[in-house]
Order: structure tokens, then sequence, then C-alpha cells
């Protein structure tokens, strides 16, 4: 599964309680009782959840020698649907209809509404038989691998759906809650641990550039669900990233003493956080050094997925980064060793995942760094200069009109 080979994708998750201290035969059973297959009872929407033991999707095995890796645990959910199609589920409803007409009922009006009444309900008791049977079953699975030195959990998704089950399935297995990893929360992590948490609190999303309308707007729309929510500050995030790229270095230092070298390619989707103007998806090798891409962050539009190439401590990964989640999606880590054999390879795999979500986290905080501090006036006083003649290089009458552009 995704975590020990190809490519990788993952929201991550702080295991709030913390994680188990021994990962012996006891855990195992905890999986074990909890396996995909053991839910005797189908949820209301008609989905059976379970652990999978991460080798494969029929994978019901769990040990430690095969499911603990250094102080991590790889496993997987399986997600099980038994749901009709709608197209089968209209053409069963026709079909009883075609039926009743056979047999001499040629109703009109009220009648007919009674008879597509029973025509409905007939194809609902073959649908529901149907299901029993087993028809109409799909599967679908998500690799996990909980870390349990940082009490961190990396999830083979972002879907809300699959990470709603996620949270449910864990908390009933180990009584213990998972806490999205957030830009908000790290940002309030960050603050907690740097002694200024009420400036976390307290503060309001940046403006870089003059709203539109005039209007003063102080939410960014897609965060305005939760009115503690500081995640625009992963968006703010990466457009300090792609500002300190263009116009300081490609180079950062980051607080554990190394540095991380960061090119944005292949992807860059733009979106006014006002809902005003909206979209931009541009799609290049260089996606930030199109003029198209200036003119469109410089009416205000703020990153929502990052495509980057990031090399630090010697190791180089390729990802596309949700900002506002830090969420990464189809990251393509460096090549295990070639010395490396058997269980080697897998633990070499397991801390370059490690490494990968550290140098998310390294970068994320270097610019919370400076989002709290008291140089954050002039660092938004030049991004804002730099975002003005971003907007003087192209047409303002094109952005007015745009909904979506992409550029090749």
């Amino acid at each position: 599964m995704g975590f020990l080979a190809g490519s990788v994708s993952f929201s991550r998750f702080r295991v709030v309680g913390g994680s188990p201290k021994r990962l012996d035969d006891n855990l195992m059973e905890k999986f074990r009782a909890h396996a995909v297959g053991k839910q005797r009872v189908m949820r209301s929407d008609r989905e059976e959840i379970g652990w999978i033991g991460g080798r494969h999707l029929l994978d019901r095995e769990f040990d430690a020698e095969k499911n603990v890796i250094l102080e991590c645990l790889h496993f997987g959910l399986r997600i099980d649907s038994h749901k009709v199609p709608p197209d089968i589920m209209r053409a069963y409803v026709q079909m009883e209809i075609d039926a009743l007409r056979k047999h001499g009922d040629s109703a009109k009006g009220a009648a007919f509404a009674k008879l597509k009444k029973q025509a409905v309900e007939s194809a609902k008791a073959r649908a529901e038989q149907e299901v029993k049977e087993g028809r109409y079953r799909s599967q679908k699975q998500f690799p996990i691998l909980w870390d349990t030195r940082t009490d961190t959990l990396y999830f083979g998704s972002t879907s809300s759906s699959a990470i709603e089950r996620l949270q449910s399935l864990f908390r009933d297995t180990f009584e213990k809650r998972l806490e999205p990893l957030t830009a908000g929360a790290a940002g309030y992590e960050f603050a907690g641990k740097s002694g200024v948490e009420r400036r976390v609190e307290s503060m309001r999303p940046a403006r870089f550039v003059a709203q539109p309308d005039g209007n003063g707007h102080t939410e960014v729309y897609w965060s305005t669900r939760d009115p503690s929510s500081r995640d625009y500050l992963g968006n703010e995030f990466a457009l300090w990233l792609w500002y300190t790229l263009a116009e300081e270095s490609d180079t950062l230092p980051l607080a554990d003493s190394t540095e991380a070298a960061v090119v944005i390619v292949k992807q860059l989707a733009l979106e006014c956080p006002w809902a005003q103007n909206g979209r931009a998806v541009m799609t290049a090798e260089g996606p930030a050094r199109l003029a198209e891409s200036r003119v469109a962050v410089g009416t205000g539009k703020l990153p929502r997925k990052m495509g980057m190439i990031v090399t630090r401590q010697g190791s180089q990964y390729e990802f596309v980064l949700t900002p506002e989640s830090l969420a990464v999606a189809g990251a393509i880590l460096p090549p295990v060793s070639e010395e490396a054999e058997g269980r080697e390879r897998l633990e070499e795999r397991v801390e370059q995942v490690r490494h990968l979500g550290e140098t998310v986290d390294l970068l994320y905080q270097a610019f919370l760094g400076r989002r709290l501090s008291s140089e954050w006036d002039a660092d938004l006083a030049r991004m804002s200069a730099w975002l003005g003649g971003g907007k003087r290089q192209g047409s303002a009458a094109v952005i007015a009109e745009e909904t979506e552009s992409v550029a090749v």
C-alpha cells in the first residue's frame, strides 16, 4: 500500500491522549476486533468500515512483526459500500411499471401515481435482496502510518467522508480522538510553544492587496465555517513562500539548522478569498513565473494548490501541497538505497515519509516565525509592493472577466 511503495499522499492528525507505549499483541488484538467484516450491523448509509492489515485490500491479518516498522504502525482502513447504482434503480422501477401495464393496468393521473409507488416499492425490494446477496459492493482502501514517536497519524486521503469514518473507527477502537493537523492547528501549536498564542487568537487575515469593491472583507470564505479556524495561515504561507523564492532566495534556513531549497513546479491554483473574482489554475513547468500568475495573485487571489520540489539534507521530494490543510498529494520520494534489502527497505521508506512531513512542518514554521513576529508588518509591506508590481504587468480587464484560466 501507499506508504511503503510508489507515490505518497496524506493528511495528518494528532493523536489526542498519546500513542500506545507498547506495540505488542495486545494492541494487535484491538485491530483484529475491529477488522473489516467484524461489524455485524451495516451502517445506515449501507457502509461497513474496518481495519485491514496493510499489504493489500483483502489483508485482515495483524501481527507486530508485519505491522510495526520502527516506532510506526502500518495498516489501512477499508470502506465497503453496498449501494445500487441510480441508473440501475431507475431501470428496475421502469421494468416494474412496464410489468404492471402488461397486466392491463393503464392508469393515469392519481391512479398512475399509485401504480408508480407500487413499482418503486417492488424495485426497492429487489435491490435490497441483491444487496444482501453481495451485488453492487464496492471496496476502497486507504493506507495509514501511525508514528507513535510523535503521536502523528498519516492518512492516505483528503476525502472528508473517509476522514469522518477514520475518526469514528479510531475512537471506537482505541478510545482516543484524532485532531486534524491543519495549518490553523499547527499555527496554534507553534504559538503555544513560543508563548504567543494570543497573537493567533486575535489575528485576522492579512491584506496583501486593496480589495476591488472597497468593502474591506476580513474573512477568508473557505475558513468561515469555524470562527476559531486560522487555516488561512496556510494560504498566506504559500504566498509568502512564493514571494521569498522570487525576491530573496530559493533556499530557506530552518529552525533545526538545516536548510531547504524550494522550486514551485507544474501546478498553481489560485482563488479569491472573498469569492468575488473566481479561480485561476496555472499548469506549466514553472507556473509561478507566468505573467498570468502574477496578474492573478495581484488581484488578491491566494494559493490553494502548489506544486513543489523541495530538497533538504540531500533528499528531494516532489509533491502538491494544499496549504490550508497542509495535505500532501502525489509525493515522489527518493529511491530507496540499492544496498537496502527486506525490512531495511521498509524502514528507510518510513523514515522518508517522516522526513517529508518534518520538512513541510519546518518550512511552515519558518513562515510562522515571521508572521507572529514584530517584523511581519515590514514583510507585509514588501509583499504588497511586489504584488502591486505584478498587477501592473498584466491586464486588469482580463482578470475582471476571468472565472478560470489555464496556461500550459
